[in-house]
């Protein structure tokens, strides 16, 4: 790789990680107004209990990939800073937090897909507070089965010193290439499948139903949302399967665009929401003491009902 390229891939790098410290105290407000809201309409509904969970994911996964992975790449911790023996724990943490992103997703496009095609079931019979509470265990428990692997193989700490690359690999190259071949098939493919078929249904009912299509409705502008935050785990996705065809010592590349689709994922929950969603944005501008607080009309508005 040319020089040049070296240096245009860790400027971008430089210029993500540097917007996402920025963004990071908005995610953190963000999440705190979900939560002081949350026994508001439509706050109180399962939907954005799923986004609180989402984006404290999101959170973690910007702290933790900053501390363990970029720090390092900018020289802000020398090389003696990872040992052998340890050297697993950066790339679990990452794929413990970044399957429960994955699950967050997935679930908020089934409540997404349940609310607009089966808005009654929805809100009467389906996403009661058991179930709710269940699927957030799911999400925060299951991602340990997928790191476990991890921790019966040796990792290695390469630092790219042309590139300023932090990479970890295990020694044992064929355990290498298949974890991360089947974590980057179930990532890329699998998971982006489902959820895409999912988003694929609701913009087709919403197309083709007339009573859904009414403009202006909340539960629309959060599917639409939430679409959003999923084309940026797609394209994480697509980055993940490159990187793991790509052996440890060339993977520099796709790990810098990796990074930088990380950045705008992890961002991507509350930045979304707030720009295309009127009802939470004036919240979140209310605790800022931007302009008092009015009520969000429930009345005579079924799908928003449904959120």
């Amino acid at each position: 790789m040319t020089i040049a390229f070296l240096d245009v891939a860790i400027t971008i790098e430089y210029v993500s990680t540097a917007i996402s410290l920025v963004c990071l105290p908005i995610n953190i407000l963000f999440v705190y107004i979900l939560i002081i809201e949350r026994n508001r309409p439509p706050y109180n509904t399962p939907f954005f209990r799923l986004c609180i969970h989402l984006s404290i994911a999101d959170i973690l996964m910007e702290v933790f990939s900053t501390l363990f992975f970029k720090f390092p790449s900018f020289g802000v911790f020398p090389n003696t800073f990872y040992r052998e023996n340890w050297s697993v724990v950066p790339i679990a943490g990452m794929q413990y937090l970044g399957h429960a992103q994955a699950f967050g997703i997935i679930f908020i496009a089934v409540n997404r897909f349940t609310a607009v095609h089966y808005p009654i079931k929805h809100r009467q019979q389906w996403w009661t507070p058991k179930v709710t509470k269940t699927l957030l265990l799911i999400q925060w428990i299951t991602p340990i089965f997928f790191m476990v692997p991890l921790f019966f193989t040796d990792f290695k700490f390469l630092f790219s010193r042309n590139s300023g690359s932090v990479i970890f690999a295990a020694s044992d190259a064929r355990f290498h290439k298949n974890y991360f071949l089947a974590m980057a098939i179930v990532d890329g493919i699998v998971i982006n499948s489902i959820v895409l078929l999912l988003y694929g249904a609701i913009f087709v009912r919403v197309h083709t139903h007339v009573v859904v299509r009414k403009p202006g409705e909340l539960a629309l502008r959060l599917a639409l949302s939430a679409f959003i935050i999923f084309i940026c785990y797609l394209a994480l996705g697509v980055c993940s399967l490159l990187s793991a065809l790509t052996p440890p010592p060339d993977a520099w590349v796709y790990r810098t665009m990796w990074f930088v689709v990380n950045d705008v994922l992890c961002n991507s929950s509350a930045l979304v929401l707030l720009a295309l969603n009127r009802p939470i944005r004036k919240a979140f501008t209310r605790h800022l003491g931007v302009f008092s607080y009015q009520g969000v009309s429930t009345k005579n508005n079924s799908l928003l009902q449904a959120v």
